[in-house]
Formats: C-alpha cells, sequence, structure tokens
C-alpha cells in the first residue's frame, strides 16, 4: 500500500502506538482518578486550566532546546517528561502540592513532546498522502484503544493505581525507540522572515480544537465514569468496545481527504461532530444511553483529527520554517483550551448539569469548518497554479 512507503512515518507510527498504549493504560483514566481523589468537575477543569496556561508561559523553552540539541533530542525529552507524569498523578489525594507539581509536568511535557512530533509528522510525511497516513496511524492507534483501556481499569481495580500507572510509565519510555532510525527535520536558523506570521491558520485551527477538545472532551469523562458507577473497569470496557468502532471512521475520511474531497468531508464532519455533542450532553446518570452514544460517536469520531490536521500539516509543510509553525500553533491551543476550561469551571460553579459544558463546543465546530474550508480551498488554489497533478480539493 502506498501510504507504508514512507520508512519515516512507519517509525513514526510505532511510536504512536506505544504512546497511545500508555495513553490508554493511563492516561484516559487521568480524570477519573482526580474524580476518585476527591476532585470536583469544576476543580479538575480548573487543573486543567492551570496546565495550559504553564504551557503556554513555558512555550519558550522548545524553542531554546530544540535549536540547542536538535528536534530529537527535543522529542526524546518530551517523551521522557511524559512518563514521569503516570507515577506523579499516582501521588494526588485531592488539591494541593502533590496535584500542583502533577499539573507542573504534565505542561512542560506537553510543550516539549506535541511541538517536537508535530514538526517531525508534517516535515516527513507527504503531501499526496497526508489524510491516509493520518487515518492510519489513528487505525493503529486504535487498535491499541481496544486492549489498554479495558487492561488499565482492571489494574486499577485489582493492584490500584502504581501498578497501572507504572506499567504506562515503561511502555512510554520504549516509544523512544522508534524515534532514533528516522530522519531528523532541520530547524532554520536564523529565524526566517515572516515564520510565525505564516502560523495564523495553524493558530487559529489549533485554537479552535483546544478549546473544543478542552471543555467536552473532559465533560464527556466525567460523564461516562460517573454514569458507569464510577469504576475503572467499566469505564475502560466502554472505551475499548467503542474504539473498536472508531477505527474504521479515520480511515474512511482520511481516503476521502486523499481522492481530492477534503471540502466535502468538512461540512460532513462538521455535522457528524455536533450531532455528537448534542448527544453527549443528553446522556448524564444513564449508563445504557451513555455505552450506546460513546459506541456510536466514537465510531465517526475518527473523522475528526484526519479532517483537520491534514489541512495543518499541509500548511505547515510549506512554511518558512514547520518548527516555528507548531510552535506558535500549539499556541493557540493552549489560549482556545484555557478560556474553554475556565468556562467549563464556572458553568460546573454555578451548578448547571454537565452536559451543558459539552454544549460549549457547538459554536467552535461552525468555526472550525470554515477555518478549514478556507484553508483546503487556498491549498487547492496553490497546486493548480503550480500545474500539480493532485489538487487535494474539487471545487464547491
Amino acid at each position: 500500500m502506498k501510504f507504508f512507503v514512507n520508512r519515516d512515518i512507519n517509525f513514526l507510527a510505532v511510536h504512536t502506538v506505544l504512546m497511545s498504549f500508555a495513553e490508554g493504560l493511563g492516561t484516559v483514566f487521568f480524570t477519573p482518578f482526580l474524580l476518585r481523589a476527591g476532585l470536583s468537575p469544576a476543580q479538575i477543569f480548573l487543573a486543567g486550566a492551570a496546565i495550559l496556561v504553564l504551557r503556554f508561559s513555558l512555550r519558550p523553552l522548545v524553542l531554546i532546546v530544540a535549536s540547542a540539541v536538535g528536534l530529537r533530542r527535543a522529542l526524546i525529552l518530551g517523551t521522557v517528561l511524559s512518563a514521569i507524569q503516570f507515577p506523579t498523578i499516582a501521588l494526588v489525594h485531592g488539591v494541593g502540592v502533590t496535584l500542583a507539581l502533577f499539573c507542573a509536568i504534565a505542561s512542560i511535557s506537553q510543550v516539549f513532546y506535541w511541538t517536537c512530533f508535530h514538526t517531525f509528522f508534517s516535515s516527513l510525511g507527504d503531501i499526496e498522502r497526508r489524510g491516509s497516513q493520518i487515518a492510519i496511524r489513528q487505525a493503529f492507534v486504535a487498535l491499541t484503544g481496544i486492549i489498554a483501556p479495558a487492561a488499565g481499569g482492571l489494574m486499577l481495580i485489582r493492584f490500584g493505581p502504581w501498578s497501572a500507572f507504572s506499567v504506562a510509565c515503561v511502555v512510554q519510555l520504549a516509544a523512544i525507540l522508534p524515534l532514533l532510525p528516522i530522519h531528523q527535520p532541520q530547524i532554520v536558523t536564523p529565524s526566517p522572515r515572516d515564520a510565525f506570521a505564516a502560523a495564523r491558520t495553524g493558530i487559529r485551527l489549533f485554537f479552535a480544537d483546544g478549546w473544543i477538545r478542552s471543555g467536552s472532551a473532559t465533560a464527556w469523562t466525567i460523564i461516562m465514569f460517573q454514569s458507569l458507577s464510577a469504576r475503572y473497569d467499566n469505564f475502560g470496557g466502554t472505551l475499548a468496545v467503542a474504539t473498536l468502532a472508531g477505527a474504521l471512521g479515520g480511515m474512511v475520511v482520511g481516503r476521502v481527504i486523499d481522492l481530492g474531497h477534503a471540502r466535502r468531508s468538512v461540512s460532513v464532519s462538521a455535522v457528524i461532530l455536533a450531532v455528537g455533542l448534542i448527544l453527549k450532553s443528553m446522556c448524564d446518570g444513564h449508563p445504557i444511553a451513555v455505552v450506546a452514544v460513546a459506541i456510536v460517536t466514537t465510531a465517526f469520531s475518527g473523522f475528526y483529527l484526519p479532517y483537520w490536521m491534514t489541512a495543518v500539516y499541509n500548511e505547515s509543510k510549506i512554511a518558512p520554517c514547520t518548527f516555528r509553525f507548531h510552535f506558535a500553533s500549539e499556541g493557540g491551543s493552549d489560549v482556545g483550551g484555557f478560556l474553554a476550561s475556565v468556562l467549563a469551571a464556572a458553568v460546573c460553579a454555578v451548578q448547571l448539569p454537565i452536559g451543558a459544558v459539552v454544549l460549549l463546543a457547538l459554536p467552535m465546530i461552525a468555526v472550525q469548518a470554515v477555518l478549514l474550508d478556507a484553508s483546503y480551498a487556498a491549498h487547492g488554489a496553490r497546486t493548480k497554479k503550480r500545474g500539480e497533478a493532485y489538487p487535494l480539493v474539487e471545487p464547491k
């Protein structure tokens, strides 16, 4: 298959699978663990906002360190710091010093990891196979998502947090190995003219994504966990079953994008996302509905990442400096996520239903769709002007 011919992307896919397995064992249980540790939903949203503020404040560190030691070492550092999150959260028993320590490590690990990872993927990937490469990556991630959450839930129930989170830490450290043989993208020095200005579209798209996911995804996790008797095994098992359905959606939309129908996929995906959010907002306290909606919405959730990240990666590929593009764009996610988290905490503080937090993402889905349509249209105009055979988008 053509999307497997890129050796570097294949190694990145192996790395992503290991990272995802660790996430399924541990990261997906962070919010439930904090609930069991005594934090209220409002406090959990505020903790998320604190992580994002720290991320934004610490972001210049990745520019300094990556320029000094190279992108590969900076990505490895981000992977190591991400692994340290797991034993750190096991120390949390309410609001206090240990929660602050976890938030600090989570923020700095995300700063290093995601900026560098996106730079690697966008620099080493192929524009004509971008949608499929993202979708296939997500399909492999989905396979781990079938096993890991179920295993993580059982380990938390039977052996406690130290067992599950320690295994997740080891798996994540193993994800360093596939990074060693891949080519290292170079950071353009000195900073090219308009390097940050070229990231305007990326900043806006990441802002929208940060807003959508920081509020609605956390709220949905809370709804699921509380509705499933606040049991780790029920929560992890539901995620596993739902993820099985989610593997197909991303592969479909990724291929649709590569065949030249990106703008059509934007409209369809936006409608699907909006309907999914409305369904999620109505499920609180109804376990059967939670399981059904989790399966249905996860089946279509594979549409989400390819349909917006394809545009981001294509924009960054032509930017004067791919690394600085993602450095600036990730800052947009920090701001959007922070604002959504604070607003979500306020909704919970005035004792509105948690489902109302899910609905806060609806207006931003419309904004995101408009931005994506403009980005794909501009990309189509650029490729047509250069006379390339691969147009990516069709006229509406």
